[in-house]
Formats: C-alpha cells, structure tokens, sequence
C-alpha cells in the first residue's frame, strides 16, 4: 500500500506515519508538506490514498483539495484538519473527499479513523454526522420514509448481497465514494455514462437518499467498509473527466 501524507508539519507527519506503520507494518510512505510537493507527488506516483491537511503555505482551505481532485479523481482523500466546523466538513465531503479527520482526535480515534478508511470506510467525527443528518433531513424531507436497514460497522468488509446491491452497483458504489464522478465511473468501469447515472440513481433510491453527500453520511454513520482502495495511476488519472 502506498500513502501520501501531506501536511505542513514535521512533527504531526511523523506521528501519522508511526500510526500508519503500527496498521500496515509493509506500508510505503510518501511525505511532503506543502501543496506543490504534494501535486507533485500525485502526478507522478502510484498511490493508494492521500492524507491531506487543508492549512498549508501554499494551498490554503477547500482549494487544496479541489486542486488535487481535479489532477487525480480517481485518488481517494482524507482530509485531516484542525478546522472542525460542520461547514467546513460539508464543503469537503461536497468535493469528493472520502473522509474527514480533526487533527484534534486522540490517537485511539485517529487509530479507529485510519483503520476504517483504509479499509474503504468513511470517516466523519460523530458530532458531525449527527448534525449533518440533521440539517439533511431539515432541508428536504426523504419521499419514502426512513431508508433500508443495513448492517452496522465491524472488521469486515460489506458485500454486495449484504447490502442488497447488485455487483455493479456495488462497485458503481465503491468509486463513488472514493470521489469520481460519473463520467470518469464509466471510464472505470467501461461501460457507458448514462449506465453509471441509472446505477447512480439506483443506490439513491435503494438508500432513500438524494444525493452523494448523503451517502458519503450515511456509510460514515453506519462504519461500513467498501474493501481497500486500489493503486491508481496518474498517467490514467490524465485520461478521466475531472470533477
């Protein structure tokens, strides 16, 4: 597995790199801290994740993470910060980031959130997701009443049946939280756009859910993990529709 962690601060990368070490002792790391060194990372290596801090010298909030969505949007994101408000957390999410981590977390938690994205979880701080259902619920009131029952988080990986989805909805599922859009899915997946949005459309109505924020919510609240996001390549990643 390789892991970009990118964050201004030595000491903080440090850290993150021994809890990294601690999950996956064959782990290889990759460190920069600044924006730039960090693209230039992403443009030219093989990569499983990102770690990415939203305070740096050079790439300032969201804008970091929007820049490194549009170079790679096949490359999953966590976005690891000192910033919690539930907007800035919001923003991110909306902007296809996997996962959101405060830097403010004590190491059991940061250890739990580390081992739920890597496993192709997603991470938001509790507080947050309850405010952020909240505020769902508050801006447009689901058609169908309350969604599907679904298993509840553990060690293991969710399934396709488990979550009563189709293989391909399943894996349409997958790249959606790992933050592509349509038009790249279908890239992915070799089949067409218009497929990508029926299954897209499929998931929503299976969840009860509107949108993708939504899901990305909905898998964080619930701990369910999607299996280990694969190495994705920059050179491909040039071929893909940005966000």
């Amino acid at each position: 597995m390789r892991v970009l962690i990118v964050d201004d601060h030595e000491l903080f990368r440090a850290g993150l790199a021994l809890l990294l070490r601690e999950l996956f002792p064959s782990i290889e790391l990759l460190h920069a801290s600044t924006l730039s060194q960090g693209m230039n990372h992403a443009l030219g290596e093989l990569l499983n994740i990102v770690f990415l801090d939203l305070d740096l010298p050079d790439g300032n909030g969201c804008s970091a993470l929007a820049r490194l969505k549009e170079s790679r949007p096949s490359l999953p994101v966590i976005v690891i910060s000192a910033d919690e408000s539930v907007e800035t957390i919001s923003r991110c999410i909306e902007l296809r980031a996997m996962g959101y981590v405060p830097k403010s977390s004590p190491p059991e938690a940061l250890h739990a959130a580390i081992s739920a994205v890597l496993a192709g979880g997603v991470f938001l701080p509790a507080a947050s997701i309850a405010k952020l259902r909240h505020d769902m619920v508050t801006e447009e009131t689901p058609a169908n009443g309350p969604g599907k029952a679904l298993p509840t988080g553990n060690s293991e990986m969710s399934t396709a049946s488990e979550l009563g989805l189709t293989p391909r909805e399943f894996e349409t599922l997958a790249w959606l939280v790992r933050g592509l859009p349509s038009k790249a899915i279908a890239l992915k997946m070799g089949i067409e756009d218009i497929t990508v949005r029926k299954y897209v459309s499929h998931l929503l109505a299976h969840f009860n859910l509107r949108r993708r924020t939504e899901l990305i919510v909905m898998l964080a609240d619930k701990g369910i993990k999607l299996g280990v996001p694969p190495v994705t390549d920059p050179a491909h990643d040039r071929n893909l529709p940005a966000v």
